[in-house]
């Protein structure tokens, strides 16, 4: 599957996610209400999470009306707890409706033990969008717009001077109640598919940039979609291209964007702009240094004692222990192994062909080993051949492939019993010996 055909539709969803939530940021971002999307969001995701302790599946109907019945409730809230003159902030209010869904949502996430979901709540599924997601959001979407199009007036009178929009006898509350109630749609919707990290990235990263830059609304609104379209685009393909999850790839590269988009902005309407770009200059070699440091500080972290609990030091240790203890078995077991086979073949194949032998690990190995040798040097591949005969440990099969070959060789199998042990093929082993004896070693062949 190409790229055009895997990440088409969740290129259009980020269109539509951009057209609408550019708009509402304006909004969020001139009431001050920065982190009101943010809480729908989480309210709206909690409705889904309700909704699957009954029962409801997230990718239903079901959870889709159980999320939007939530921000209902959510708007509710806003808009009650937005007084005219009012001594705690509704940015605190709005941050502890966040905090509160976030708990109640891991509670009831750990009661169903769903938390595949609860990750899903926050990263979203934008990769798996199918186009059916896309019409319907932007149906809905363009249901939201004309909604804010046709009451345009009260929205933007509210956003941008409320205390005007109270002397004008405008009914703010009732007003407020339909914009957080059609934002609130609009994040349900949202949610589903890009979770609540990008909705949230997608409200007010573009509409930062495009207050920064103009105050013309029709500008920051074209500011705004084509910085979110640009940003879609390169992160889509770097989360294609570097095999990274799309929604948490988009999101880095819109803080990648704004970064740069500032340190532009700072420099072009510096009175000194050389001054400004040494001040860049700056800033880019200390970010790169303390990047750097943090790097070799972590590496040198990671590698120290520090970075470990006591009680994984004490689990290391235990394991090193038993490692040392279970190699220094297998030595011993080797070590006796080579003194009894010694002693059963030292009239004809010396100690250090037989460490030889046993350091071969894999048993096919040493017989191909024998094989190998038999045609150029027989007195070499049959010593090898007798030792695999003469271990207890060799396996039946083996010993009788051994046989096998040693006929093969020899013309003979000396009397060797493949079914009986080793042990009990003793005066076979001797005949063998005394055979290989009899050959003429490589060293004696060689020419004076």
């Amino acid at each position: 599957m190409s790229i055009i055909e895997l990440m088409a539709a969740p290129f259009a969803e980020c269109l539509v996610l951009v057209a609408i939530h550019t708009y509402l940021g304006l909004h969020v971002l001139r009431r001050r209400v920065i982190f009101v999307d943010l809480a729908l969001a989480q309210i709206a995701a909690l409705g889904t999470t309700v909704g699957f302790l009954f029962g409801i599946m997230p990718d239903t109907p079901g959870a889709l009306v159980f999320s939007i019945a939530f921000t209902f409730l959510g708007a509710a809230v806003f808009c009650i707890t937005r007084f005219r003159h009012d001594q705690v902030p509704q940015e605190a209010v709005i941050g502890l409706a966040y905090a509160i869904s976030c708990a109640v949502a891991v509670l009831v996430v750990e009661k169903t033990r769903g938390a595949e979901h609860l990750k899903d709540i926050l990263t979203g599924n934008l990769l798996w969008v199918e186009w059916s997601d896309v019409l319907m959001a932007a149906a809905v979407y363009s249901v939201v717009g004309v909604v804010h199009w046709r009451f345009r007036k009260q929205f933007w009178l509210i956003s941008d001077n409320p205390d005007a929009a109270h002397q004008a006898g405008v009914a703010v509350r009732a007003w407020d109640f339909l914009f957080y109630v059609t934002f609130g749609v609009v994040i349900a919707f949202s949610t589903r598919v890009a979770g609540v990290l990008l909705v949230f990235v997608f409200l007010v990263a573009p509409a930062i940039l495009a207050l920064v830059l103009t105050h013309r609304l029709w500008l920051q609104l074209l500011i705004g979609w084509g910085m979110g379209t640009l940003v879609t685009v390169v992160g889509l393909y770097l989360s294609w291209v570097m095999d990274l999850p799309s929604g948490p790839a988009v999101i880095a590269f819109y803080g990648v964007a704004l970064v740069v988009a500032g340190v532009v902005v700072f420099w072009l309407r510096a009175e000194d702009r050389r001054r400004a770009g040494l001040t860049v200059l700056a800033g880019t070699t200390i970010t790169g240094v303390v990047f750097l440091a943090l790097m070799g500080g972590g590496r040198w972290l990671g590698a120290s004692r520090l970075a470990v609990s006591q009680e994984a030091r004490q689990a290391a240790e235990d394991v090193d222990r038993e490692q040392s203890a279970a190699s220094a078995r297998t030595s011993n077991a080797d070590s006796e192994r080579s003194t009894l086979l010694t002693n059963r073949l030292g009239r004809c194949v010396g100690r250090e062909k037989i460490d030889r032998y046993l350091a071969l690990v894999d048993l096919e190995e040493r017989l191909a080993h024998a094989k190998q040798r038999l045609a150029p040097t027989p007195r070499k591949g049959l010593e090898f051949l007798v030792i695999a005969l003469a271990d207890d440990e060799t396996p039946l099969l083996y010993r009788e492939e051994g046989v096998a070959l040693l006929k093969q060789a020899t013309g003979r199998d000396f009397g060797y019993r493949s079914e009986a042990e080793a042990s009990e093929n003793s005066a076979a082993i001797t005949r063998i010996c005394d055979h290989i004896r009899t050959l003429k070693s490589p060293e004696s062949m060689a020419p004076p």
